[in-house]
C-alpha cells in the first residue's frame, strides 16, 4: 500500500512540474530572415526610444521576433512582437494593457 502511495504521489508530483514547464502562451512567428539582415538590437532600441518607448525587457523569440516589455508614451504596459528586419509589430498582448490597471 505504501508503495501505491508512493508512486501515486511520484506521479502527482511529475505532472505537476510538467504543467509548470509550459508555456503561458505561445510565441508569435515572425517572417524567416537572414539574421545578418535584422536591424542590430541597439538600432531597434533607439527606433522605439524616439517613439517615447520604455523598454524594460528585449528577447528574441523563437519565432524569430524581437518581443519588448516596458511602457508606451502614455505610460501603459506593453508586451509587442516586432519584425527584426522592419522593426514592424507583428502582434501585441491585449492582455499587458489590462493587468496594469488592474489593482
Amino acid at each position: 500500500m505504501l508503495d501505491l502511495r508512493l508512486t501515486l504521489s511520484s506521479s502527482v508530483l511529475a505532472l505537476s512540474l510538467g504543467l509548470l514547464a509550459l508555456p503561458a502562451q505561445a510565441d508569435v512567428d515572425c517572417p524567416a530572415s537572414a539574421r545578418a539582415s535584422w536591424m542590430p538590437e541597439s538600432s531597434f532600441r533607439e527606433h522605439l526610444k524616439r517613439q517615447g518607448v520604455q523598454i524594460t525587457k528585449f528577447r528574441i523569440t523563437p519565432g524569430n521576433c524581437y518581443e519588448i516589455y516596458g511602457f508606451d508614451a502614455q505610460g501603459q504596459r506593453l508586451e509587442v512582437y516586432y519584425d527584426p528586419v522592419t522593426a514592424t509589430p507583428v502582434a501585441e498582448v491585449p492582455g499587458a494593457l489590462r493587468a496594469a490597471q488592474t489593482p
